[in-house]
């Protein structure tokens, strides 16, 4: 589903990856890891072109979209969630999700926001609240309602940040739930380690803009050495 080969790329003069190659296999859950400011937020961006990539290549579906433009991506099925609970806090619930689906047909759009209601009845409930009154926990939803909208092939995520432990446990169950019922692909990017290794079928783990482990996450889970490792 897509790849990402010998990237490079960062802020101004400052680099922050430096040739990471990484894959997410179609129809699965990968996660990326590792301590705060390694590069795992900007390797997401780079994908989803909110930042340029200096070198190599990112390829989606076998085709070649490095440096392609977010509304492009957006159309071709790609979705990024955030970190940091981003919604329009002046707006209500269902107006967000309006300003996610805005080129679908109404008829289209209304099946659509169905699917969201269905996943998340919490939202259904406060459709026509502000959004800025919803709970830290509600607005995640609220946030990853607005990228499924446009039933996305490819889903990239950033979800925790800010949530209790009991949260984030709740919102990998739904990141579960998106990838197993709705067919999405996931790549996501995640502090909560040990919650993360529970649902995704491969993690690497990025250290310095450079990838510093990559398999499958029975092989980490319970081994605290080289969880520290990872993150020291």
């Amino acid at each position: 589903m897509l790849k990402i080969e010998r990237l490079e790329t960062g802020y101004g003069k400052k680099q922050v990856l430096f040739g990471i190659d990484l894959e997410a296999a179609q129809g699965k859950v990968t996660a990326i890891i590792g301590p705060n400011g390694s590069g795992k937020s900007t390797a997401l961006k780079s994908i989803f072109g909110l930042i340029s990539v200096w070198k190599g290549t990112v390829s989606y579906r076998n085709k070649d979209i490095t440096n392609r433009s977010t509304k492009a991506n957006v159309m071709d099925g790609i979705a990024f969630v955030p970190q940091g609970n981003r919604v329009f806090d002046e707006m209500t619930v269902l107006e967000n999700l309006e300003i996610g689906g805005f080129h679908l047909p109404k008829k289209s759009f209304q099946t659509e926001v169905n699917k969201i209601w269905e996943l998340f009845p919490e939202l259904e409930q406060r459709k026509k609240q502000n959004s800025g009154k919803l709970s830290g926990g509600e607005k995640q939803m609220l946030a990853l309602g607005r990228a499924l909208i446009n039933s996305p092939r490819l889903l990239l995520d950033e979800p925790s940040l800010g949530l209790s432990p009991k949260l984030v446990t709740f919102m990998m169950n739904y990141i579960r739930k998106i990838n197993h019922e709705f067919g999405v692909t996931v790549l996501i990017v995640e502090q909560k380690v040990r919650e993360v290794l529970e649902v995704c079928h491969h993690v690497y783990s990025i250290k310095l803009g450079k990838i510093a482990y990559s398999g499958k996450p029975e092989i980490i889970k319970n081994d605290k050495d080289k969880l520290r490792e990872l993150f020291l």
